[in-house]
């Protein structure tokens, strides 16, 4: 549908957010597994390649300003977007420049970390061998380099979806990228609404297209389905490319899991290819039916461990990513035994039965949004079992837990308010973007979608406000009509009295909101 990037990216930009399983912190710690030294987040160089306007850069930059950024991107209108927010927020550690990557020389300091989220699979073969050139030439000794992809077996279960999604695009009236995006959707409700079996296997892969793109913006479904290049491959295919140019495997970016939650029998069997971690973790895909992966990877001639230890967690700290799904079968006794409790990732669900692990994770849960040390959070959690769980216990269960995508591990952690202060302050960035967007960079670099109550208030926590003042612009906001809400009668609401009761009955709550999601700095 689209012969040329570049212009594609620039006649219908792609929406510039961050990722939290890109931050060099995350990349640490994965590196730090594999027994590496790598670079502090607080002082580091980093690369991105495809930038877009420095969405994921961007946040970066602004909780780090010892460390360095580049992004790089082809697109000249979505760079030129980015520079011009740099100069806004006045960063001065980050360089957004529009070139392509075949014109990139990387200058002569190399980079401890390089990223390339969301390129490698839409981007013809020798741009794909570019990118592996540049982290070859350009990473540091102990550097990690992340690449995302598409990956078959899991991807088969999309590509029909989306070779019927292009020929209609292609046969229909519409040109410009948003239309066509829409007559995509609509062909997608047409063929569910075709099938004669509701129950069947095409019956339910459309509907899990239509539900996966139904909360997706039209510039990430017209670059993800009508984009020249959309190349899978497996795994071991991608890792022959870097081991071509001199790279080898430490690990994935994003929580897999590995051989956790398999029956017993697959589980022992994979185990058998652990002297070939390639292998193994190509069969895990066939098992999984992977669909993309976040890989990472270090130059050839580090030796990297090959066994699992948790010594290096001592030193970290552990932020929950996961929630109880029915908080009373973690209550009384029920979390003292041998009983299963379920817990809620991004990912999905998890069920955990061991008291020990259930117990670090309630108290992770309950101390959201920010962190613990591996010392505290054994003390917590010995306190909340009534027993005592030693260090080297609980820095197991976080290492095991962080794999599996039930908390976070961090090396280094941002200021995150563990209460809502008497003057409430958001970051810099996160007040701006969400005017424009209505989604928000939170200071765990993940990307936060904002209610419009919300929404309207982010911009005034620039801490020079008491709760009283924030109570006074949320009212004049609703007078005004930049906060549109109605009245009894169904207008729009101009009474001032009535307008104070309703930002004063709305306002602690939006704060706590925004305190949960953990976008208050403090």
């Amino acid at each position: 549908m689209s012969t040329n990037a570049k212009e594609s990216y620039d006649l219908f930009p792609y929406l510039s957010h961050c990722y939290s399983e890109t931050h060099p912190d995350n990349l640490a710690v994965a590196a730090l597994q594999r027994g590496l030294s790598p670079a502090s987040v607080a002082k580091c160089r980093v690369l991105e390649l495809g930038c877009a306007s420095g969405g994921n850069l961007m946040p970066m930059a602004a909780m780090w300003p010892e460390s360095q950024f580049v992004g790089i991107d082809r697109s000249t209108r979505q760079v030129e977007e980015g520079q011009r927010l740099c100069s806004t927020l006045g960063l001065r550690n980050i360089e957004l420049r529009a070139i392509d990557f075949m014109d990139f020389d990387g200058g002569s300091e190399p980079f401890d970390y390089i990223l390339c989220h969301g390129v490698f699979s839409w981007v013809p073969v020798p741009v794909q061998q570019r990118v592996l050139q540049l982290c070859q030439r350009h990473l540091a000794a102990q550097g990690i380099a992340y690449i995302s992809y598409n990956t078959y077996p899991g991807f088969y279960r999309r590509q029909p979806i989306m070779e019927m999604m292009r020929y209609h695009v292609a046969g229909a009236e519409a040109t410009d990228p948003t239309a066509q995006v829409r007559e995509a959707r609509a062909l997608l409700q047409f063929l569910i609404k075709g099938q004669s079996d509701s129950e069947g296997t095409t019956a339910r892969l459309l509907r899990e297209e239509a539900q996966l793109i139904e909360r997706l913006p039209d510039s990430y479904v017209f670059h993800e389905h009508f984009e020249a290049d959309n190349q899978p491959c497996y795994f071991h295919q991608f890792m022959k490319q870097a081991d071509e140019h001199g790279l080898q495997y430490v690990g994935e970016a994003a929580a897999r899991g590995g051989l956790a939650g398999l029956p017993e029998g697959t589980q022992q069997i994979l185990a058998q290819l652990a002297s070939e971690p390639i292998k193994q973790e190509q069969y895990i895909d066939f098992v999984r039916n992977t669909a993309m992966r976040s890989t990472l990877l270090c130059r050839k001639e580090n030796a990297l461990l090959t066994g699992q230890t948790s010594a290096f967690v001592k030193s970290l700290w552990v932020s929950s990513t996961s929630r109880p799904s029915t908080p009373s079968e973690l209550q009384g006794e029920k979390l003292r035994k041998q009983s299963p409790a379920t817990f809620q990732t991004i990912r999905g669900s998890a069920v955990i039965e061991h008291p020990h692990v259930k117990a670090m994770l309630l108290v992770l849960h309950q101390y959201q949004p920010t962190s613990l040390t591996i010392p505290d959070l054994a003390a917590a959690t010995s306190a909340l079992l009534g027993e005592i769980l030693d260090v080297e216990t609980i820095s197991g269960m976080a290492l095991y837990s962080h794999n599996t995508g039930l908390c976070r591990l961090h090396t280094a952690l941002p200021p995150i308010a563990r209460s809502i202060s008497e003057f409430p302050s958001a970051s810099p960035l996160a007040r701006i973007t969400v005017a424009s967007t209505g989604v928000a960079p939170n200071q765990w670099h993940e990307s936060v979608r904002i209610p419009p109550f919300e929404q309207t208030l982010l911009p005034f926590l620039d801490g020079t406000r008491t709760q009283e003042a924030l109570l006074d612009a949320m009212q004049q906001a609703v007078l005004d009509g930049t906060l549109v809400v109605n009245g009894p009668d169904g207008s729009q609401l101009r009474n001032a009295l009535l307008a104070r009761k309703i930002v004063a009955q709305h306002l602690p709550k939006a704060l706590q909101t925004l305190l949960d999601s953990a976008l208050l700095v403090s």
